[in-house]
């Protein structure tokens, strides 16, 4: 399995490495409550003149998420590396990275993650909280001071339109463990996948139908299908043979307007299957 490559992306893995800070010319600096940042979850306020504006927030609840959308080229994560920082996950336009805040020394207004070079347009990052901690640390808390970003921030959910909308577009939220896999018989040539329960692909789309178009294999499993939050389908993608971009499901007739569809993974699968993966390789939809 390979990794799909967006721009140039600082992947943090064990102790964090320190990186300068987007110059102010050269984009827009945002605080930590701008009303373009969403958060869900469980969140804590920390004051302190060390932070920027004096102010940051926190969390070490698994499962809390901040999402960002912006019109640029890149963007910086700004927030503390101390003793006490655990992991993150950071998902841009759906490329993962794994982010350890970890230091033995507490830094302030620090770059967690930096992303740069991108194809210029709307991205969009969340960052995940899983209360996982690497070696050393004594805490799993993730820190949130604001971000620095080569272009503008954009306000509220990236919506998709018509036609095709590939794995790796801003209009997708992911949630949980996905990886990139790259294939030139996929859509696009990539796709994301995930094998852990409860991992999660949502699409907020504008348009009266929605089709989601996957991989059917030997090492498929079973996905569940949400319709703007209902259960409407559950999939099982196993097949004895590869078979790439096959219709997993298509929506009835919507009600035109904005909609969401969600792919879950069950991480369970028949008993024909080898594996439990469900793939997420585009979606169609439809005016």
């Amino acid at each position: 399995m390979t990794t799909r490559t967006l721009g140039t992306i600082f992947l943090f893995t064990a102790a964090i490495t320190f990186h300068p800070p987007i110059a102010a010319a050269q984009g827009t600096h945002i605080e930590q409550d701008d009303p373009a940042i969403t958060y869900s979850g469980n969140w804590w306020t920390n004051d302190g003149a060390e932070n920027s504006g004096g102010h940051v927030k926190l969390t070490n609840t698994r499962g809390s998420r901040v999402t960002l959308s912006f019109n640029g080229t890149g963007i910086q994560w700004i927030g503390v590396a101390d003793a006490y920082a655990g992991l993150s996950t950071v998902y841009l336009d759906g490329a993962k990275t794994i982010v350890n805040s970890y230091s033995p020394v507490s830094h302030y207004q620090n770059v967690m993650y930096s992303a740069t070079n991108l194809a210029p347009g709307v991205h969009t990052l969340s960052i995940e909280i899983t209360h996982e901690r690497a070696a050393g640390t004594d805490g799993s808390w993730v820190w949130i001071d604001g971000f620095n970003i080569q272009g503008t921030p954009v306000q509220g959910q990236v919506t998709a339109n018509t036609g095709t909308v590939q794995e790796n577009n801003p209009a997708i939220s992911y949630m949980g463990a996905w990886y990139a896999n790259l294939n030139p018989g996929l859509s696009g040539g990539a796709a994301s996948l995930s094998t852990d329960a409860g991992s999660k692909a949502t699409l907020t789309f504008t348009g009266t139908s929605v089709t989601w178009i996957t991989e059917h294999d030997p090492w498929s499993g079973v996905g569940r299908v949400y319709i703007d939050g209902t259960l409407v389908a559950t999939v099982d993608n196993y097949a004895s043979s590869t078979q790439l971009g096959v219709v997993g499901y298509t929506s009835g007739a919507l009600a035109p307007g904005t909609h969401t569809i969600t792919i879950e993974s069950t991480g369970t699968r028949n008993g024909s299957a080898q594996a439990a993966w469900v793939w997420i390789d585009a979606f169609n939809v439809t005016q």
